[in-house]
């Protein structure tokens, strides 16, 4: 019988260097803005920072999905994390404010590939029986890092200087180059393959329903990231970090159940049950006006939205064959980044004319709509069932 264990040496490594990739990129992203402006640096450009980054990772994901369905996944995931070491590194030396932006581009671009090379390898490791439980336990790497890295790029960029932090970024880059020598990643077999089309490979049309949701559902975590903290001031919170730590802390200890409950049940009732948490999380977090109307509504964001994301990343490697699941991770990232900047954008734009707390009850309807569309997928998906 095939082995059909998850957590071996390659995995570990893996999840590791995929931690210390996240956590390495994440605690710049607070500080960045920040540093342009201490070079007089316009709104505009102080935007562009984002921007290009967003476009730089979109774009290169059809190429990296493309490579990776049979060539060595191992090798371009070594290469986009020295990538992203080198390019943090750079960052010192660059005062004209032009050559800052398109150094943003590459970042993004380095980031786009490491993504996707880090989530192809990972779906090969991972016995598929057990697919959704593995990648949940995966996604913890990204998760976690995700969410501790700018409270501690804060800390170190107060308490020390632009430079320490920036050194700390690229030594946990080359930690996680490191770590990714110790990962087993056997070469796929060579196919035929269908030329390349661009527009083809920046979405994989196999995974589009995956995609869509992954769009909606983003609209929440974007207005999370872009304006908690502000409206943590606006309330007077101040224990605003709490969120950032509960949804973690109960997102990770949910994997191991939510996991093995997509793997035997499917997408659908987990998916829909999590979106009505979301949902729930960001009506009580509009209204919040203590810490612990604020503990109340990260428990429950970190087991709505926290669920939600694995299982969606899975779902869309699901839909596509074996040697495809590069492009599907591809598109699932690409549909991440694309949700979080509509979000920052479209919601900074609405914050100019209502309140934080109604642009959180506006968005917590993206849950709602999500659970209405899966739901309306698993009547159809029975009714496809009921006619073989």
């Amino acid at each position: 019988m095939k082995n059909q264990r998850i957590f071996n040496k390659s995995f570990l490594f893996l999840f590791i260097s995929n931690f210390l990739v996240f956590i390495g990129f994440e605690m710049l992203l607070p500080i960045l803005p920040a540093y342009l402006l201490s070079m007089n640096a316009s709104s505009i450009q102080v935007g562009l920072v984002t921007t290009l980054f967003t476009i730089g990772a979109v774009l290169i994901r059809p190429f990296a999905g493309y490579y990776l369905i049979d060539n060595q996944r191992k090798g371009l995931a070594i290469i986009a994390s020295a990538a992203l070491m080198i390019i943090t590194f750079l960052y010192p030396f660059l005062n004209i404010i032009w050559l800052f932006l398109l150094l943003r581009l590459f970042h993004g671009a380095a980031w786009g590939v490491s993504t996707t090379a880090n989530s192809t390898i990972v779906v090969d490791l991972i016995p598929k029986t057990r697919l959704g439980e593995g990648i949940g336990y995966f996604s913890i790497s990204t998760t976690v890092g995700a969410i501790i890295a700018p409270s501690i790029g804060i800390f170190i960029y107060y308490s020390f200087s632009f430079d320490i932090l920036i050194w700390s970024s690229v030594v946990l880059s080359l930690l996680a180059v490191i770590a990714l020598q110790f990962v087993y990643s056997p070469t796929p077999v060579k196919l035929e393959k269908q030329p390349f089309r661009f527009l083809d490979m920046i979405f994989e049309k196999d995974v589009w329903f995956p995609a869509l949701l992954t769009v909606i559902t983003t609209l929440g975590f974007g207005a999370i990231i872009t304006f908690l903290v502000l409206f943590g001031k606006q309330k007077g919170l101040d224990h605003i970090f709490l969120f950032f730590l509960i949804n973690a802390t109960v997102a990770t200890l949910l994997r191991p159940f939510t996991g093995k409950w997509y793997d035997k049940k499917g997408p659908w009732s987990i998916i829909i049950v999590s979106a009505m948490l979301g949902f729930l999380s960001l009506v009580i977090l509009s209204y919040t006006t203590n810490d612990l109307h604020l503990i109340i509504a990260a428990i429950l964001f970190g087991a709505g939205y926290g669920t939600v994301m694995p299982c969606l990343q899975t779902w869309a490697v699901q839909k596509v064959s074996e040697e495809k699941s590069g492009a599907a991770n591809a598109t699932f990232f690409s549909s991440f980044d694309v949700g979080v900047g509509v979000s920052a954008f479209v919601l900074g734009i609405l914050a100019e004319w209502i309140s934080l707390g109604v642009i959180f009850r506006v968005v917590s309807l993206s849950f709602i709509v999500v659970a209405v569309l899966v739901y309306k997928d698993y009547l159809n998906e029975k009714k496809r069932y009921k006619n073989i």
